[in-house]
């Protein structure tokens, strides 16, 4: 059996004659028989009815063309998956964002991304806190998405361009307690907090986050706190656009204190490590995502 063969089945069966696939194969029509005869000798089985004007398949050939066709988009995604890395186009690329970002922020220049290299695949990893970064300085990634402060330019050589604003703040479900009886940092220690695990980067510690001297729950996944905060098991900081509903609806009650920050904003950017360089698809979808933020 070859794919030549296949590919001769799958127009006949297509156009519903030999002399039609023969045009359109740019073939002669006893070739196109011959290719046809040689399948069915070779596992001794009619594929197709020939008792009609119109060639369809036999009940075995139906089955025989169903696996075929599996087959053919294989080779055909191969074909391409060649052609896409004979170009240079890179076959993965790992993009890695923090929980303060909205992965929906991306997601038309995923759709563009996808339009125009249909055959890269795409891997999307979800951090925890500066995961986004850890990721970008371990050559995990070849892009990060993520919390941007001054500091981070001691990590390592990096590039960067801003792409738009974060806000975390700090905030309770009636269930725990009332927000309004929370007034001064210290009384936050009367209270479980919830936070999320900490990378390994020198400067990510608690003064970055909120950890009561109380009982603590900790967790890599933010959608995990937010189930946490929302059954009343701590306080927490987490990122405002996740809860807007529930601050509205008064599910979630910010907390504001007169001694000390109850929330924190920043840029949000992207990352990349400036000796590395990007391929075609990386590059691509670097300038259409800052030029989606513009």
């Amino acid at each position: 059996m070859t794919l030549e063969q296949l590919r001769v089945l799958r127009k006949i069966v297509e156009l519903g004659s030999l002399k039609a696939a023969a045009d359109a194969l740019h073939k002669t029509q006893p070739a196109l028989s011959m290719a046809i005869k040689k399948l069915e000798q070779q596992y001794n089985v009619v594929l197709l009815d020939r008792s009609q004007y119109r060639l369809t398949l036999t009940e075995k050939g139906r089955i025989f063309y169903r696996h075929a066709q599996q087959i053919l988009i294989g080779a055909d995604q191969l074909n391409s998956l060649g052609h896409h890395l004979a170009q240079g186009n890179e076959a993965v690329i790992k993009i890695a964002y923090d929980p303060v970002f909205s992965i929906a922020d991306i997601s038309q220049t995923l759709l563009l991304c996808q339009q125009h290299y249909p055959t890269t695949e795409f891997q999307l990893l979800a951090g925890t806190r500066f995961t986004a970064l850890e990721h970008i300085k371990n050559d995990e990634v070849d892009i990060a998405i993520g919390a941007w402060f001054h500091l981070f330019h001691a990590i390592d050589d990096f590039e960067t361009h801003e792409l738009t604003q974060f806000e975390v703040v700090l905030v309770v479900s009636p269930k725990l307690c009332q927000a309004k009886d929370i007034t001064f940092k210290n009384q936050l220690n009367l209270y479980p907090s919830i936070t999320l695990l900490q990378t390994n980067l020198s400067f990510d510690n608690d003064r970055l986050g909120f950890a009561s001297v109380s009982q603590q729950f900790k967790t890599k996944d933010v959608h995990t706190l937010k189930s946490m905060l929302l059954a009343g098991l701590g306080i927490a900081i987490i990122p405002k656009y996740l809860i807007e509903q529930e601050l509205k609806d008064g599910s979630l009650q910010r907390v504001l204190l007169q001694d000390s920050e109850s929330n924190l904003s920043g840029e949000i950017r992207l990352i990349r490590k400036s000796e590395r360089m990007l391929g075609p698809v990386g590059q691509f979808f670097w300038q259409h995502l800052t030029q989606s933020f513009i």
